[in-house]
């Protein structure tokens, strides 16, 4: 299965990534496997992973050549986790910029704006114009049975790890059982939202009675939020 194969990328230590394989395809032909890894993206993020094809990502691209993807890439485990790092060096700048505002500002002991944190750089990506990360990383997130636990072995998504301990480190009236279930469906909640969020500012036709994009995240935040930090009540005899 893909996601086995995925593992065996995971990151070696806090931080770090595949750093390797970022400065082989940065420094080797960048424009063709910028393009590849653009297309490749894409169509996973509209078709979903299995779906599609290292053939079709190149014929896609535009690529004479229709095993241009697996030549640069390899493979499709490699492929995944090159837009991984292409990707995550921003959304976590911008994590870090946040985390460092709610120190600042004395909020790292308020939950909502730790969950803040987690939501808002993805929300911003999402908002980009022609943007498809974040339908990309749901659909990984589908491949692996919605799993978003499973995530950070395929995609050292260590910053991001690091911000859901300090959100679970402040819900002590929660026990583990009760707790990671929550923190289960708080991922799912956020990024199948957000890949909506990007669906809907991809759309030529938007719904006139769709939020803005400020309201929709505040939204999201407080239901996250909420859904985290209530109250565990009783269960029924």
């Amino acid at each position: 299965m893909l996601f086995a194969q995925l593992s065996r990328f995971r990151p070696t230590g806090a931080g770090r990534r595949t750093n390797e394989l970022e400065r082989s395809w940065i420094t080797l032909g960048t424009s063709t496997r910028l393009q590849i890894l653009r297309t490749a993206e894409r169509l996973f993020a509209t078709q979903g992973i299995d779906a599609t094809s290292l053939r079709q990502i190149s014929a896609d691209a535009e690529q004479r050549n229709t095993a241009a993807a697996k030549y640069h890439f390899q493979n499709k485990p490699t492929l995944i986790r090159a837009i991984f790092d292409y990707r995550l060096d921003g959304i976590d700048t911008r994590r870090a910029q946040l985390l460092k505002l709610a120190e600042d500002e004395g909020r790292l002991d308020e939950p909502w704006h730790l969950v803040e944190v987690l939501v808002r750089p993805l929300a911003e990506q999402a908002a980009e114009p022609g943007s498809h990360y974040v339908r990309f990383l749901d659909r990984v997130c589908e491949h692996v049975g919605r799993d978003v636990t499973a995530l950070p072995e395929i995609a050292g998504l260590d910053e991001a790890v690091a911000v859901g301990r300090l959100v679970t480190d402040r819900l002590p009236f929660l026990s583990q059982p009760q707790v990671r279930p929550r923190i289960r469906w708080a991922g799912q909640l956020i990024l199948t939202a957000l890949a909506d969020l990007e669906q809907r500012n991809a759309s030529a036709d938007p719904r006139s009675d769709e939020p803005d994009t400020e309201t929709f995240v505040v939204a999201l935040i407080d239901a996250v939020t909420g859904l985290l930090t209530a109250a565990a009540s009783a269960p029924r005899e």
